[in-house]
Formats: structure tokens, sequence, C-alpha cells
């Protein structure tokens, strides 16, 4: 069976159809549609499906429904957007309890009420194979604002939010059987947390748009192997990473795993990754004065060779390979 990458591209050669409000269709993180002369929609969805994305053993229902709403925001995020509204589609398993589905409103209710989002409809429907949560969800920009994963050139820095890896050492920790608790010790807490709990980077995405600093971005939701070249190919440039710059979890070692291998290939990290031309660097030291908890690290630069992606590490420079999981194989590639 083709991949999801290839099934994706296959949709969008398809489905590839133009009317005068489609600004940008399928190919970003969110479509984006001319609302008025000044403002811009912009249009995503996401769906976290039991045994696929979350098992109900270790999910709270409280934080299933934050992080099925923040999956969605963080796209919006991608575009430089502010959220506004969604719509809520639930596929409930006959099993489901009435207080974990309550639950799971209760948590996607609080999220949306953090960001100022609001609910506007949706479905319910019954399930026999489990618990879905579908999410779609409509932002907004200024008019030619939105920051698009074909923006970059060739010679741009590479940055990204926070740390990369953190997530998928949380998904390790709870498939080795620990669960989250106020008892667990913080360097456990952390990741399990950043899995089950991520935080969308909206205000400082906000920023980078309105200050016209990211040229392209994209959010880290499959991998940093597969989504910066998600963006090289959208944008017709190549990149060059610095292992050694790479914001990895240190402690990873410790429970086990390679830090360098889950920062770029764990995936569901939800930060971002964009680029900046030489002179809005300056740019980002403001940034970091305004956002001073989360950490903005370059880590390589674009160049012109078409959608090719490399690692440097001790001096050596090799081709990387896209990495991650593969929805139509059940596994990590």
């Amino acid at each position: 069976m083709r991949s999801e990458l290839q099934w994706v591209r296959r949709i969008r050669e398809m489905a590839r159809r133009f009317a005068p409000e489609i600004v940008m269709g399928i190919g970003d993180d969110a479509a984006i549609l001319k609302r008025s002369p000044g403002k811009w929609w912009l249009v995503t969805t996401d769906a976290l499906i039991e045994g696929v994305h979350f098992r109900r053993e270790y999910t709270p229902a409280r934080l299933l429904g934050h992080k099925a709403l923040v999956v969605n925001l963080s796209d919006i995020a991608a575009m430089g957007g502010r959220p506004r509204f969604f719509v809520l589609s639930l596929a409930v398993p006959g099993d489901l309890e009435d207080a974990y589905l309550e639950g799971l409103l209760e948590g996607i209710v609080a999220t949306a009420d953090r960001y100022a989002v609001i609910l506007i409809g949706g479905n319910l429907a019954a399930s026999p194979l489990g618990l879905s949560v579908h999410v779609t969800l409509i932002g907004e920009c200024a008019a030619h604002r939105a920051v698009r994963r074909d923006g970059a050139m060739p010679g741009e820095a590479i940055y990204v939010t926070g740390q990369l890896g953190l997530s998928a050492l949380g998904l390790r920790l709870l498939d080795a059987g620990y669960r989250l608790s106020d008892e667990l010790p913080e360097h456990l807490r952390r990741p399990i947390l950043a899995h089950l709990a991520p935080e969308p980077r909206l205000s400082l995405a906000q920023y980078l748009a309105e200050e016209g600093v990211a040229r392209a971005m994209i959010d880290l939701s499959d991998g940093l192997s597969s989504d910066l070249r998600r963006l090289c190919e959208e944008s017709h440039v190549g990149a060059v990473l610095r292992a050694e710059a790479l914001p990895v979890v240190a402690e990873a070692s410790a429970l086990g795993a390679d830090p360098l291998t889950l920062a770029l290939h764990g995936g569901e990290d939800y930060e971002l990754l964009f680029t900046v031309r030489e002179e809005h660097t300056p740019c980002l030291e403001e940034a970091r004065m305004r956002f001073p908890d989360l950490p903005l690290t370059c880590i390589g630069r674009t160049i012109s060779d078409p959608g090719q992606v490399y690692l440097e590490h001790a001096g050596h420079r090799e081709p990387l390979a896209p990495r991650g999981y593969n929805h139509f194989s059940l596994r990590y590639d």
C-alpha cells in the first residue's frame, strides 16, 4: 500500500480545483481562503484515533480533549494565524464510560477557553472499534501574512522552538508502563506531559508572522526529518542540519534512548520549525526577550539543492532520510 505521504500527493493531484476564494489548498498546515480584502481564513483538521494516536489506559480524558484541540491549534500557529472557531466530531464506542467522555469534553472546552476558540458545532456517532476525536479548526490572519511552507530561499537560517524528542521519550515511557501521577519524578513526568499535553506555540508564531521574520514555517508533528523535508520540497530548497546544534533531550540516554534519534525522527513535539533571512536574525533577539521561557535554536541552513536534506555530524555530511510513523503500515519507518 502507498505511504501516507504518497496518498496525500495523490489526493492533492486528484482534487486540484480552482475558485477565486482559494489562496492555498492542499499542501500546507492549513488551507487559506479569502475572507475579505484585509483578512484570510485558515482551515485545518486532524483526528486522534484510539489504538493509533493514543491508548485509553494511559491517557487521562481531560488531556485527550486538550491534545485533540492542540494538534489543530499547532497547525494554525504554523501559519502565523489566530484560531477562532472549531467543530468537533466524536465516534464513541459502547464500552466508553460516561465519566471519560465527560472528562474529554471538559478538557477540550477548557483548552478552547484558554485560547479564545469557540465550539460552533459537530457530530456524534457510534464506533465499533474505539474512540475517535476529530476537530476542524478555523483561524484567521491578515491578508498576505500567512507563513507558508513554500517561502524559504537558499541561504536562510533554520530555527526550531523548544526541545526535540521530548514527546517521543514520553511515549516510550508510557509504553514501558509508567503513568502520569503527582508522585512521578520530574525527569519522567516532563516527557510524559510533553506527549499527553503538548502546547501550541501560537504567540511566538503570531509575532514571527506579524514582524515578517519567518520566511517559511511548519509544525513538527511527524518528526524533524520528515517535516523539514516537506518544507524543503514545497520551497524547492535543500537543507543542512548540524547534529551538534539540535536541542536534544540529553537525559534520554539515561532512560535507554538515543537523544539524536528521538530529535530527528520522534514526532509529536508540536514545536515550530522556520527559516529566517540573515538580515532578520536580529529580530530573534527581540523574540527571545518576549518569550524567555521558549528556547529558539538555529539548527542549520537552507541550500540550493531542492528536496535534499543532509545531517552534519562530527565534520561529516550524510543524506538524512525521512523517518517517522507511517499510518498505512502501522509502524515507524
